[in-house]
């Protein structure tokens, strides 16, 4: 934990890692459906009212990073070189994040464990957090491609594909318990729509 800021900071810093402490901690130990608002806050000894000035929801504490990385994402994007083609930029940047989430195992298999027992958290994952991240990579594209996402596909299409690839990679990778690395893993999935894309525009039927 850093010692940089106000006071308040500092304070706000502390109470939202207690709380992501007592949330993994109460999870891991009764499971998340088991696990209450009430009891997380208990444990991390705040009114249950403090939980949802710092999350909106239950499923939400499992991902106390998302605003972050998704930030990560863009800044990596915009100091991609301005003339590479902007999915070669998407394909760069999906490869350092599969890096980061190799480093993070012991939380991302906890996730990986959650979600198998708890539709909502793998739910919460994509619609709330990967559609944040697809509307920052869409954003990246149509500003790359000097185009408007309402009036041209690819930022869109290119986003979703990008994104589909590397959930479709992940859980190939956490299911097989991590072997190998989890980029290869991501590379293998984006030649695989590389080769469908292929077939499209060579008119295969």
């Amino acid at each position: 934990m850093g010692t940089t800021g106000t006071l308040r900071e500092r304070h706000a810093l502390r109470t939202r890692e207690a709380l992501v402490s007592a949330a993994v901690e109460l999870f891991d130990r009764h499971g998340f459906h088991e696990t209450t608002v009430d009891e997380i806050a208990a444990r991390a000894d705040v009114a249950p009212r403090t939980f949802f000035r710092y999350f909106p929801t239950k499923e939400a504490v499992l991902f106390p990073d998302a605003d972050a990385k998704c930030d990560r994402i863009g800044r990596a994007l915009a100091a991609r070189p301005a003339g590479e083609h902007p999915f070669s930029s998407l394909v760069a940047v999906v490869g350092e994040l599969a890096d980061e989430i190799e480093a993070a195992g012991p939380e991302i298999e906890l996730r990986q464990r959650l979600a198998a027992d708890c539709p909502g958290v793998r739910t919460y994952e994509r619609t709330v957090l990967e559609a944040q991240v697809a509307d920052t990579v869409a954003a990246f594209v149509a500003d790359r491609l000097g185009v408007a996402p309402s009036a041209d596909p690819r930022p869109r299409v290119w986003a979703g594909l990008v994104m589909s690839s590397f959930r479709i990679a992940l859980h190939l990778w956490l299911d097989s318990g991590r072997t190998g690395r989890l980029r290869a893993a991501v590379d293998d999935a984006l030649a695989a729509a590389a080769e469908a894309g292929a077939c499209i525009a060579g008119g295969v039927r």
